[in-house]
């Protein structure tokens, strides 16, 4: 197994050490943290679309229900808008996505 990375996720400043192979979201629940969601993590609802800042070279392949939850949901297919539900990293990614919060804090 490869080494952990890191993802820092904006506005609030969370770094989330995630393993190959899971997606943000997933590393995110495995840490105590909320990710907003309408259909629990099935890549269709659109809802966890998240802003790439920094680190595109290190996200893993759309996968296709990504690409036509995004393409459904009028996102763009730029590169910079994934879902972190199917987003798996290789190195330091930085996304902005409003609404994360520790599990505990506010009712889900």
């Amino acid at each position: 197994m490869g080494a952990t990375n890191i993802v820092t996720v904006l506005p609030l400043g969370l770094q989330l050490q995630v393993d190959p192979g899971q997606t943000v979201m997933a590393a995110a629940r495995q840490a105590g943290f909320f990710w907003p969601t309408v259909c629990d993590a099935s890549a269709s609802c659109g809802t966890c679309v998240s802003i790439i800042e920094s680190g595109t070279e290190h996200c893993g392949p759309m996968p296709a229900d990504e690409q036509e939850t995004l393409a459904r949901t009028l996102v763009p297919l730029d590169g910079l808008r994934r879902l972190a539900c199917r987003l798996t990293v290789s190195g330091p990614v930085t996304v902005k996505k409003r609404g994360v919060h520790q599990a505990d804090t506010e009712s889900t």
